[in-house]
């Protein structure tokens, strides 16, 4: 049965697509099976992909007019031969709460941004709707992204998004390495291995991996 850990937001603009495809790529460093599912119909993880540098498969399979019940069959169809599937989710309401009934560990980016974070409580209505239905919790990771450590907003997004009462990953700086890795169709740790934009990633990924071993001995309890 495939980990599906989903990189969602309400809103886009937050860099989505960049933790994807980042994190699909450092967990493959560390020996992962891994995919990616791009679920956005706008396709940026898969445009990514396009050049055929990155060391993992990129699947799409977006909801569009179809039924959910159809999309989740060709989602697990394809899920069933990784032990690990991210997924670029889309940030309508109907595709989000569809991927995230999927998932076992949830992403949510957020910019220092006021617009941002009111689409974060949006999208964290819809992690506990889930969580109601499903009657579990899964875990969930609020990333503080494309920040500036320099200005105040910047500084304060981590407590604010401690506000939440969700788990708040490490920070993830605005940094050119990431525009220039979509450039390139490579993640930051093929580009610049070791340089603070991968150091960011791996540590980012680090709290994944403890969240991923938190859920599977929760469900084996």
């Amino acid at each position: 049965m495939s980990f599906v850990i989903a990189v969602a937001q309400r809103k886009g603009g937050v860099g989505k697509t960049t933790l994807a495809i980042c994190l699909a790529s450092e967990l493959e460093r560390r020996g992962a099976n891994v995919a990616l599912i791009d679920s956005d119909p706008q396709g940026s993880a898969c445009q990514w992909a396009g050049p055929g540098n990155l060391r993992f498969p990129v699947y799409e399979v977006t909801l569009a007019e179809q039924t959910i019940s159809s999309w989740a069959n060709e989602f697990k169809r394809v899920a069933a031969d990784y032990d690990y599937v991210i997924v670029d989710t889309a940030p309508s309401q109907r595709a989000l709460g569809a991927s995230l009934a999927l998932s076992d560990l949830v992403i949510v980016p957020c910019t220092p941004s006021g617009l941002d974070l009111e689409a974060t409580g949006q999208t964290l209505a819809i992690v506990n709707a889930v969580r109601v239905l499903k009657q579990r919790r899964p875990e969930l990771i609020l990333v503080p992204n494309r920040v500036d450590a320099r200005t105040l907003e910047g500084q304060q997004l981590a407590e604010e998004l401690n506000g939440f009462g969700e788990s708040v990953g490490p920070t993830i700086g605005d940094r050119t390495a990431f525009v220039r890795a979509f450039t390139n169709g490579q993640s930051v740790g093929q580009m610049l291995e070791g340089r603070e934009a991968h150091r960011e990633i791996q540590r980012l990924c680090d709290v994944v991996e403890q969240s991923i071993g938190a859920v599977r001995q929760s469900s084996s309890a």
